[in-house]
């Protein structure tokens, strides 16, 4: 203990004499606690609310019946029989039945007079006022059909709604009017499959936000992914595959995922459209609550319920009431679930939300170590370098080895924990403000509890005794007898530049592992996760000396001569004190590097999910009834179109009937499923100007065509080829949904680049079944509308003469849809529905590349805020760096205002250190960047979702914005030291340059 304390006050002593450093070092702990405060506050909130929200899921009732998930994830619950309702009406201990169901609807605010902003958002340009369909995702509020006398829930405004009247009013819950901003007595337009209808609005109810995973294993929460009553969209990282195998080894059963009942009646006459539904099950937490009759008004057919909300007489309790009717509800077909409080609260302990939170979580307190790591270091790293003389001193007087490391690991958490300390105080005292003046930044709530203060401990205290090894390790091996040599000296060239190549080294394992070593997908995917990835790192640890070396020899006499500086002046200024150097760059490349390969890896991406020019100027589809053959002839009629440039189509979403293969493993999301696409083929791919001008990557484009029309034949996109690892003269076999014993057989006639299908068919309505699809393939007209019994025509490609406002043409090709209005058509598990008005949905190419960039923007960005936040805390680095810089100079500095050097001269040439680091990071950053964006790129071919060939995309706007912010950060960390300098007398700077000496 003595020992200790002894150790202790060198500390202290030491850091007294030199506060500014130790302050600069607090500061950083600080701002990456806070950081970690901000992310993980959030989940504190969400974790310390579960029971509070249970509760409020539940309102009114005590426990919910449904039926039990029987389908795969996407299939909506089975209907629950009417006798069983009846029963439980019976049941004495029964105060109240409410019967409801869930429907997907797309809901928007009525427009006013006064309002003229125009919903630019990507989900906005692509759905806006439209029907829902089965690609996009599940997004907006959800129709609830209730019978109920009162409301559910705790009334915020308006009254619940009048059991006699059936006039068109709605109850919302309160997160949908301020998602729609809509009060009581406004309008809400809420579009159907088959109707659109406005519904006044009457009241407001108060729903919980967070919904629950009731249904095991596709139950989503909201603000992580879609809620309950919703269904996954068929984007990338988004649920496993919606196909199930049946037995008999067949990969691909009846169509079935995301319809409310597995199979669809056979037809001879025509094909069933699968209804978009939603995605889970219970009650909806986004609700738009009207009777059964405004819902049958709404969807075209009756309500049927799919959840009982129950409450229980105050005589009953939960568990008697199971027990006496666990077995009942077992023996029903399909079999019933109870869904009591703890469900209810499990549910919300494994939602979607609540998960995401808790990543979020761990990515910040991951940074936040790599931050405190490198301030600390960076810190330890330049004391050793000073004291050394000092510690060779101490070591001749009467210190050990240990007693020197426990001098760096004593002042590491000290520094640490006082800067843990001051981060709880300005997290907590963050997140009591940021939560009243920007609830925006805190959506979930935000609470300081034992968990936060936990993790924000740990972290701290892990990266204190990371970063003190390294420092501590070096001052062990300083000997007494280097008291009386000099204390730095340059570093021999074979050093940098033996640790450059071996860093290079491991930087090319990971490309090499990418792109060119024969590996199975599951062995690349571990060999890069565990092995050459980490390598990665470590090589650009390794590189960043002989960075630094080189942006010195490189860039230093471009920085002097740019600020007018003698060149003698930085010569091998940052080489001669590599350690501090290397560090600063180390610790600004944490947050610029992550930025760069996110920023990357995001546009890089992007690319294959483009539309590209191939794609005509829009997809009209005329849902849900299509156009007669004599119809047909009204879309090149309308003004606006070209009419030699029109394309009728047949277009089906049918399974793929792999035999006892099953699906290719590389399109685990889709891969049970694809879209057929009927044209003319001549009309389509030949002439100097095709209406779709795709490039042939395999096959003859003349040859192809001719096979085409012959029948039989089908042309595919590249990343399907590349996935299925099918090629030309191989055949795919397809189910008709509308026969499901019937096969069609298609021969492979070529392979073309189609890049931006996925989602030009995510918005456009092809995806007629299924919400997920592994491929889009190209054969006859003809042939398609025979084999997948499709009488009628739903999908026209047109192109328009120049200059056509593209809400005018929609409007135009509506005036055809609505000609149809009041015929019938026929929806898997629903059976006849009316169309009480047909729509016309156009998907124009150039809206959906809007769309996407907007989306990726934002996701992307997103993405990079953690990122972007870590730089500007590890500029606190580079002060630390640059005050370590001054001292140690001061005696140089005081020389050289002796013989005539100005202010201003010693001012530039300590910005033009700082200059040279910001350059160093840039440049191991950006060398990181591209490394690890484009490997990821390449290993997305392997993750089940995408098997495309790898693009490469720098994106050098995006790029710049984080290298101009990182010289930013590194000319405000140089001015302080560099104004303190400037401003000293030579004689000043003389006898503190000897003080140090």
């Amino acid at each position: 203990m003595t020992n200790l304390r002894f150790l202790f006050k060198l500390v202290s002593s030491q850091l007294r004499r030199h506060p500014g450093r130790a302050v600069i070092t607090t500061l950083g702990v600080i701002a990456s606690t806070c950081a970690v405060v901000w992310v993980a506050s959030g989940y504190d909130a969400l974790v310390s609310q579960f029971d509070e929200n249970a509760g409020k899921y539940l309102g009114r009732y005590d426990v919910l019946v449904m039926a039990k998930p029987a389908g795969p994830p996407g299939a909506s619950a089975p209907a629950v029989p009417p006798a069983l309702i009846d029963e439980l009406e019976q049941d004495a201990g029964v105060l109240e039945v409410n019967p409801t169901s869930n429907y997907r609807v797309t809901a928007t605010r009525v427009a006013k007079a006064s309002d003229d902003e125009v919903d630019t958002t990507p989900l906005g340009l692509l759905i806006g006022s439209r029907p829902p369909v089965n690609g996009a995702p599940p997004i907006g509020p959800k129709l609830v059909s209730t019978p109920a006398a009162e409301a559910p829930y705790e009334m915020v405004d308006g009254v619940w709604l009048d059991g006699e009247n059936e006039a068109n009013t709605v109850v919302v819950a309160e997160q949908v009017a301020k998602e729609l901003e809509v009060a009581v007595g406004d309008e809400i337009l809420v579009t159907s499959f088959g109707n659109q209808v406005n519904l006044s609005v009457i009241g407001i109810v108060e729903q919980v936000d967070l919904a629950p995973s009731l249904n095991a294993p596709g139950g989503r929460g909201k603000r992580g992914g879609p809620s309950r009553g919703e269904k996954v969209e068929g984007g990338p990282g988004r649920g496993g595959d919606i196909s199930a195998k049946p037995p008999g080894g067949k990969a691909n059963g009846p169509a079935g995922s995301g319809g409310r009942v597995a199979n669809p009646t056979q037809t001879s006459d025509g094909s069933q459209i699968q209804l978009p539904t939603g995605f889970g099950s219970g009650i909806a937490t986004d609700a738009l609550y009207v009777r059964p009759t405004v819902a049958a008004k709404v969807n075209g057919y009756e309500a049927k319920p799919e959840v009982l909300q129950v409450a229980l007489r105050d005589t009953v309790t939960v568990d008697q009431f199971r027990e006496a009717w666990q077995t009942r509800f077992a023996s029903h077909r399909p079999a019933m679930q109870l869904i009591d409080f703890e469900a209810v609260r499990g549910g919300m302990e494994s939602s979607r939300s609540v998960s995401g939170q808790q990543s979020q979580a761990w990515a910040a307190t991951g940074m936040a170590s790599l931050a405190a790591i490198f301030i600390i270091f960076s810190t330890l790293s330049m004391g050793v370098s000073e004291r050394a003389r000092e510690f060779a001193m101490l070591r001749a007087v009467a210190l050990t080895r240990s007693q020197i490391a426990g001098i760096i690991a004593i002042e590491s958490v000290v520094l640490a924990m006082v800067g843990w300390g001051g981060g709880l105080l300005a997290g907590w005292l963050m997140v009591l403000v940021g939560s009243r003046l920007l609830p925006g930044l805190f959506s979930s709530g935000a609470v300081l509890g034992w968990g936060c203060v936990l993790l924000t401990g740990v972290t701290v205290l892990v990266g204190a005794l990371g970063a003190a090894i390294v420092p501590a390790w070096r001052a062990m091996r300083i000997q007494p007898l280097d008291a009386m040599s000099p204390r730095t000296a340059s570093p021999r060239f074979s050093w940098w530049l033996a640790l450059g190549v071996l860093g290079l080294v491991m930087v090319t394992a990971t490309p090499i592992t990418v792109f060119a070593m024969p590996l199975s997908d599951e062995a690349r995917k571990w060999c890069y996760s565990f092995v050459t990835y980490p390598l990665l790192l470590i090589g650009m640890i390794l590189l960043a000396p002989a960075v630094v070396v080189l942006c010195e020899r490189i860039f230093a006499p471009l920085v002097t001569r740019l600020l007018r500086l003698d060149q003698r002046m930085m010569k091998t200024q940052l080489a001669s004190n590599l350690w501090r150097g290397v560090g600063a760059t180390l610790a600004l490349s944490v947050g610029l590097g992550l930025f760069a390969s996110t920023q990357t890896w995001g546009y890089s991406m992007l690319v294959p999910f483009t539309p590209g020019d191939w794609m005509p100027d829009a997809l009209v589809a005329f849902h849900p009834v299509g156009l007669s053959e004599q119809e047909e002839s009204r879309v090149a009629e309308v003004d606006g179109v070209k009419a030699d440039q029109v394309m009728p189509l047949a277009i089906e979403q049918a399974k793929f009937d792999w035999g006892d293969v099953g699906p290719p493993k590389r399109l685990r999301m889709g891969g049970d499923n694809g879209i057929v696409f009927g044209l003319d083929p001549r009309a389509a791919f030949a002439g100097e100007h095709p209406i779709a001008d795709v490039e042939f990557v395999a096959g003859d484009r003349d040859s192809a065509i001719e096979l085409l029309a012959d029948g039989g034949h089908c042309v595919i996109p590249e990343d399907f080829a590349m996935a299925s690892g099918l090629g030309i003269g191989d055949t795919v076999t397809l189910i008709p949904p509308a026969a499901e014993k019937e096969r069609v057989r298609y021969e492979i006639a070529g392979i073309v680049s189609l890049p931006g299908w996925q989602w030009m068919t995510k918005f456009s309505g092809v995806r007629r079944h299924f919400v997920r699809t592994g491929t889009l393939l190209f054969t006859d007209r003809s042939a398609v509308k025979t084999d997948f019994h499709l009488p009628r025509t739903e999908f026209f490609w047109v192109n328009f003469e120049s200059g056509q406002d593209l809400k005018t043409m929609e409007a135009r090709f509506q005036a055809i849809a609505e000609e149809q209005a009041g015929e019938t058509f026929q929806a898997t598990g629903v059976g006849e529905v009316k169309a009480y008005r047909p729509f016309a949905r156009m998907t124009a190419t150039e809206t959906v590349r809007k769309a996407i960039r907007k989306h990726a923007d934002g996701m992307i960005w997103g993405m990079s805020y953690m990122p972007l936040i870590t730089l500007v805390v590890m500029s606190l680095a580079v002060v630390n760096t640059i005050i370590a810089s001054v001292r140690s100079r001061t005696w140089e500095f005081g020389v050289m205002r002796s013989i005539g050097v100005t202010r201003g001269q010693l001012i530039r040439l300590v910005f033009a250190e700082t200059l040279l680091i910001a350059l160093a990071a840039c440049l191991l950053s950006l060398t990181f960047g591209l490394v690890a964006g484009w490997c990821g790129v390449g290993m997305a071919q392997f993750g089940g979702w995408f098997a495309g060939p790898p693009s490469f995309r720098i994106p050098w706007s995006q790029l710049s914005f984080g290298f101009a912010l990182t010289l930013i950060l590194c000319l405000l960390a140089g001015l302080w030291p560099a104004m303190r300098t400037g401003r000293a007398e030579p004689l000043a700077l003389l006898q503190a340059g000897r003080a140090t000496q």
